[in-house]
C-alpha cells in the first residue's frame, strides 16, 4: 500500500513540475518609436483576429505575434513607421509563401513570421525603414548558419527568426542601422541569462529571442542606440501580462517575446 501511495504522489507532482519548466519571456527597450502599446491574448486564433481588428480601429498596429502554451498573443503599438499592415494565415507552407509573394508585389515588406497550432502567420507592412527585405526557409540548423553568413556578406542583417515545423525561417533586410550582429543557441534558460550578460559587456544588445527545436535562439546587435534594455520571464500568462504593464509604467516598450522551456 505504501508503494502505491508514493507512486500516486509522484504522478500528482509531475504536471506541476512540467508547468514550472514553461516560461514566457519579454524583451523590453526604452529606445523605440512607439508612443503606446497594448497586449492581447486568446486560445483561438480566430478570436485573436477580432481583438486585432478592434485594436486596428483604435490606431494600434501589430509589432509582434506569438504562439505558446496553447495561447496566441499579439503586441500592438502606436507610433510605428508603418502606413499599412496586413497579416496572413495559412496551414500549408507553399500557400503561405504564395500569399507572401502576392503582398510583396503590392509593396508590402515581411517583418514577422510565427508558427503555432498548425498555422503559419506573417505580418507584412508598408512604411518599413528597411530596404530589400527578403527571407530564407532552411531545413537544417547547420545550413541556416551558412545562409546567415552568406546574407551578412551580401550586406543584409537578420531582423526576425522563427524555428518551427522543421524549418528555420530568417527574415533579412538592408538599411537596418545595425553595425554588427551575433547570435547564440542555448539549451536552457540559465545559459541564456549568462550569455545576455556577457554580450552586454561586449557592447551588444538583445534584439530578438526565440525558442524552437528544444533550444533558445538569441540575436544580438550593435548600433548607435543607448543602453535602455530589460528582459523578464514568468511562468503564467496572467503574471506575464502584469510584468508588461510594470515595464510600460517605467518607460519601456516590448520589442519581442517568446515562449519556451527552462
Amino acid at each position: 500500500m505504501k508503494k502505491i501511495l508514493v507512486l500516486v504522489g509522484i504522478l500528482f507532482l509531475l504536471p506541476t513540475m512540467s508547468m514550472a519548466e514553461h516560461i514566457w519571456v519579454g524583451l523590453f527597450s526604452k529606445e523605440t518609436p512607439y508612443s503606446s502599446q497594448t497586449f492581447i491574448s486568446n486560445k483561438k486564433l480566430k478570436n485573436l483576429n477580432r481583438l486585432i481588428e478592434k485594436e486596428w480601429e483604435n490606431g494600434f498596429l501589430i509589432t509582434d505575434i506569438q504562439y505558446g502554451d496553447n495561447i496566441w498573443t499579439a503586441t500592438l503599438s502606436k507610433g510605428t513607421t508603418y502606413t499599412h499592415q496586413v497579416y496572413i494565415k495559412k496551414r500549408v507552407w507553399k500557400e503561405f509563401e504564395t500569399a507572401i509573394a502576392h503582398h510583396t508585389k503590392e509593396g508590402f515588406s515581411l517583418v514577422d513570421v510565427e508558427y503555432g497550432d498548425g498555422t503559419w502567420v506573417a505580418i507584412l507592412v508598408k512604411g518599413v525603414p528597411y530596404k530589400e527585405v527578403t527571407y530564407d526557409a532552411i531545413r537544417y540548423w547547420d545550413d541556416f548558419q551558412v545562409t546567415v553568413d552568406k546574407r551578412w556578406k551580401e550586406g543584409y542583417k537578420l531582423i526576425d527568426v522563427e524555428p518551427a515545423d522543421g524549418l528555420w525561417v530568417g527574415i533579412f533586410a538592408k538599411n537596418t542601422g545595425y553595425k554588427e550582429q551575433a547570435y547564440d543557441r542555448l539549451d536552457d534558460w540559465k545559459g541564456v541569462d549568462e550569455i545576455i550578460k556577457k554580450r552586454w559587456k561586449d557592447g551588444f544588445r538583445l534584439s530578438r529571442i526565440e525558442y524552437g527545436d528544444g533550444q533558445w535562439f538569441c540575436l544580438f546587435v550593435q548600433d548607435d542606440k543607448k543602453k535602455g534594455e530589460s528582459y523578464s520571464q514568468n511562468e503564467e500568462i496572467e503574471t506575464f501580462s502584469q510584468t508588461i504593464s510594470k515595464h510600460w509604467k517605467k518607460g519601456f516598450h516590448m520589442i519581442d517575446m517568446a515562449e519556451g522551456r527552462r
